[in-house]
């Protein structure tokens, strides 16, 4: 594939993974979406599976249920309320659909997923069992990404990606003192299969910066956010959260979870610092 031709599939990759992140609580039209990107609706299918390495299909349907755990895990609502959140027309379409991925029901699935938790953060000794939020109000963030698709936090990958990301952002001349350095998990490793994770590597950028092949821009929206702030090994993030989970004390809403990395240096150690914004109401 020639490069241009490779940066247009990327472009187009990026675009729709983000538009139905932003839209799983709406229904998704396949012909909306081939049209956004300018594609047939079979070209659509095609690059997305070759991106993805399953159905566009199932990769929405998967979607709409990893993002229902989530909100399971921090508030209670009814089904009909949660499957509304997800997309769903009504409960019993999204009982349906979340019995056919994971073969259980919804409330059997996050009693389990409960309960495992509760084993990791006894088994982690009680290292994070008090980790305590500040509640604050950010700003838009216009971000450049780039995304990584495998196992959460795997060393290489999350290297090569950062470098490439620094590296971009030197030739656009877009990296200031004010460059903040985020990373987004759109998915749980507690819920996701390993080599499913996604991740963006992010910064911040205060001009515009035309995203090519592999990178991509998005905002993340203004709002109130819980903050809990990590000083150690980036490798103890999952432990971290493990214990955020089962103490988790406020009411989420619709909005992205991230990562900021203080004084990023592209290298991990036990004095990395590292905040994480959870969007709550």
């Amino acid at each position: 594939m020639r490069s241009s031709t490779e940066n247009i599939y990327q472009e187009k990759v990026n675009q729709v993974i983000d538009y139905i992140s932003a839209n799983l609580h709406q229904p998704l039209q396949l012909d909306v979406i081939a049209e956004r990107i300018c594609i047939s609706r079979r070209q659509l299918l095609r690059i997305m599976r070759s991106a993805l390495n399953e159905s566009l299909y199932a990769y929405m349907a998967r979607q709409r249920m990893e993002r229902a755990i989530m909100y399971m895990q921090t508030e209670e609502m009814t089904l009909a309320e949660l499957a509304a959140r997800v997309g769903y027309d009504n409960p019993q379409s999204f009982s349906k659909a979340f019995r056919k991925l994971f073969g259980i029901s919804p409330k059997a699935y996050i009693n389990e997923l409960n309960a495992r938790l509760q084993e990791y953060v006894k088994s982690s000794g009680g290292k994070y069992e008090t980790a305590s939020s500040e509640i604050c109000e950010e700003e838009d963030l216009n971000l450049i990404y780039i995304r990584i698709v495998g196992q959460y936090g795997e060393e290489m990958p999350y290297k090569t990606a950062w470098d490439k990301l620094m590296k971009f952002l030197k030739e656009k001349q877009a990296l200031s003192a004010a460059t903040r350095f985020i990373g987004l998990s759109f998915d749980d490793p507690n819920v996701t299969i390993a080599g499913q994770c996604r991740f963006y590597a992010c910064a911040t950028i205060d001009k515009p910066v035309e995203a090519v092949g592999v990178f991509g821009t998005l905002r993340l929206r203004k709002g109130k956010y819980a903050v809990y702030t990590l000083k150690d090994s980036y490798s103890n993030l999952q432990e971290f959260y493990n214990n955020i989970s089962v103490s988790f004390n406020h009411t989420i809403r619709h909005g992205m979870l991230f990562e900021e990395y203080i004084h990023y240096t592209g290298t991990d150690s036990e004095a990395a610092l590292t905040k994480i914004y959870i969007p709550i109401k």
